[in-house]
């Protein structure tokens, strides 16, 4: 929801974020209409420039620059670490005015990740507020008023033990969209509901963890954070969806996310395997079990590429390309792939082997794409810079930190073409927002110095 200002006298009039108080009345502005009647029928027209983009600008200033798919809707986040802040990312990059909320006694524990923080909370304005205590028990709940969706990560039932259940926020507001993320769920076995964890203890108690690696190695943790990734987007989803239901019916939602369950669900049908056939998926390693042409394969400089022959128009085209025989008994007319077992797949994947050793990578990730057959080099992220195909779509991309500095990473995620996404502002830091959101809400100057003597906001540098 955006913020909208008038050429009224602030006196006369109170503008706040999506609501009107005048004489003490407090009107809520829920569905963006350009016209509405105040107390003695007096008519506040709004006109579209006059809507509040995204979030602040350097220094607090209003920046009237709104964009998106998500263009006024309002996000909060009291999250920390990577799964919630990356969900919210997402959608401050699609458009959303997007506050992170920041505890003043655990600030977001990857902070020492400048980077990081600058690379995936973009666009985003911060405050440090200490939201159990009752001066910021009470702020929250003027911001949640006009939230859309609020997401919160920590142990689950955390924010019941604090008195802020479900239905404590919505008496604020009934159409919240709630999002609870965590590591074992919010309900079913308290040991376990009560349990810390991180993005690798759900990949071990997930079964994620069992299947990386290979035989020698054993079960290792997947990197980066598969289990954060992939919470985020479960977060992000089940939100918007929620919020599409919410703004039919005016009624919240409340999600909850457990992380072990995000891994669980992504594995395609590997426990359905195991379930139901008792088969446990087999650990990889650089190369399928379960067909040939399917892994990295060593060129002749050191290099390695990856590749997949799968599919019986590349199967059709592959088997002559590293001379074989399409259409003999090994590898006959209609083959869509070469099993693990068959008299065929040694073959096989001795000839790629040899036809990689015989070339450089680059020639063999040429060639090979030049006859349709998926493969790529194994970049690493030095191989990405000048990447002809990162370069035309800009997917790496360059903007200006809050400091003013010039900062490289990666460009808004996926595209869209009648209303794209934008980066308007780097990475906050700590508390960096508090005067402009705290104004918002209607608090002077003279409260906001109470609340900082009082220790309810407080503010890095940086």
């Amino acid at each position: 929801m955006g913020i909208f200002t008038t050429s009224l006298a602030r006196g006369d009039l109170t503008c706040l974020t999506g609501r009107f108080v005048k004489d003490g009345v407090c009107f809520i502005h829920r569905d963006m209409q350009k016209t509405h009647r105040l107390p003695g029928d007096q008519i506040l027209k709004i006109s579209e420039t006059d809507r509040n983009p995204a979030f602040m600008n350097k220094g607090g200033k209003q920046c009237m620059k709104s964009f998106g798919v998500l263009e006024g809707v309002k996000v909060a986040h009291a999250t920390s670490s990577l799964a919630g802040p990356f969900a919210a990312g997402l959608f401050a990059d699609w458009g959303a005015d997007c506050i992170w909320l920041e505890n003043p006694s655990t600030i977001d524990l990857l902070r020492w990740r400048k980077n990081m923080i600058e690379q995936d909370r973009r666009n985003q304005r911060s405050m440090l507020l200490d939201i159990p205590s009752p001066i910021g028990r009470k702020i929250f709940f003027e911001l949640i008023k006009d939230v859309h969706i609020f997401i919160e990560t920590s142990k689950g039932g955390q924010w019941a033990k604090w008195g802020l259940t479900d239905e404590v926020l919505w008496e604020q507001n009934p159409a919240l969209v709630i999002v609870h993320g965590s590591g074992y769920g919010q309900d079913g076995i308290p040991e376990y509901v009560s349990r810390p964890s991180y993005d690798p203890v759900a990949q071990a108690f997930s079964g994620f963890m069992a299947m990386q690696g290979d035989d020698h190695s054993g079960p290792i943790m997947a990197s980066p954070q598969p289990g954060d990734a992939f919470m985020a987007l479960m977060i992000a989803a089940s939100a918007l969806a929620a919020l599409h239901r919410a703004q039919k019916t005016g009624k919240g939602e409340s999600i909850d996310v457990a992380q072990y369950e995000c891994l669980v669900r992504i594995q395609q049908g590997m426990p359905a395997d195991y379930f139901n056939s008792g088969e446990q998926f087999p650990r990889q390693g650089s190369k399928a079990k379960w067909i040939a042409g399917f892994g990295a394969y060593t060129c002749k400089d050191g290099e390695k590429v990856f590749l997949l022959c799968a599919g019986g128009g590349v199967m059709k085209r592959a088997i002559p390309e590293f001379g074989l025989e399409y259409g003999s008994e090994l590898f006959p007319a209609g083959l869509d792939q070469v099993f693990t077992g068959t008299p065929g797949a040694p073959v096989f994947d001795a000839a790629i082997e040899k036809y990689c050793m015989a070339r450089t990578a680059k020639e063999v990730d040429e060639r090979l794409n030049s006859v349709g057959i998926p493969c790529s080099l194994i970049n690493e992220f030095r191989h990405l810079l000048d990447n002809p195909q990162y370069v035309a779509r800009e997917t790496i991309t360059e903007w200006e930190t809050i400091a003013g500095e010039k900062f490289k990473g990666i460009n808004i995620i996926p595209r869209f073409k009648n209303s794209p996404g934008k980066i308007l502002r780097g990475a906050p830091s700590s508390g960096y927002d508090n005067e402009a959101i705290l104004s918002e809400l209607g608090y002077s100057d003279a409260h906001i110095k109470e609340f900082y003597e009082k220790k309810v906001i407080t503010k890095t540098q940086g």
